[in-house]
């Protein structure tokens, strides 16, 4: 089966996941790159249907030519479940469709490579709490500056995309 490497970006809600996976899409899709997009919605409320108020609707909008949310209770492409969808298999079905990449948004404790947002202090337990952390966007120059994996800041992530697009695609040993 085809083997798309896959890429997370996670952080507590509010930091900016959304806008900065719809950057990196968008910078994908610019290049001619079919990038798939898997959101994770832990919240209990409903999931809306896509339209343009919805974090599901820029993403795809950003150039993503899949676009699911998954959430307790349904994953869009409308696929009514009982339980939630194991990211893997998700992954599984996205691979179907030949990706170059499948970027992830939330998903925080899965095995895969990762980005994480340190957006508050409170933030910085997540350094020692996830695996396979490629780099670490921060808001805060201050707050990162004595984290181990390399850093980005905020402010330098749009003039950081190529470098992000290439770890993004690493494959994994």
């Amino acid at each position: 089966m085809y083997n798309a490497p896959v890429f997370q970006i996670v952080g507590y809600k509010n930091s900016g996941k959304t806008s900065l996976l719809s950057d990196l899409i968008a910078y994908a899709a610019d290049r001619g790159e079919k990038v798939a997009a898997i959101k994770h919605h832990s919240h209990h409320e409903p999931l809306k249907v896509m339209h343009h108020e919805t974090d599901s609707y820029r993403l795809h909008e950003s150039g993503a030519f899949i676009t699911g949310v998954d959430s307790p209770r349904r994953f869009q492409l409308e696929l009514t479940h009982e339980e939630d969808f194991p990211l893997h298999e998700l992954i599984s079905i996205y691979q179907h469709f030949t990706p170059d990449l499948i970027a992830v948004e939330g998903y925080k404790q899965e095995p895969y490579p990762k980005a994480v947002i340190i957006k508050r202090e409170e933030d910085l337990p997540l350094l020692d709490e996830l695996s396979n952390i490629k780099f670490v966007i921060s808001w805060d120059e201050a707050l990162t500056e004595d984290v181990s994996p390399p850093v980005i800041l905020l402010n330098h992530w749009r003039e950081r995309l190529t470098e992000v697009f290439r770890i993004a695609k690493e494959r994994e040993e």
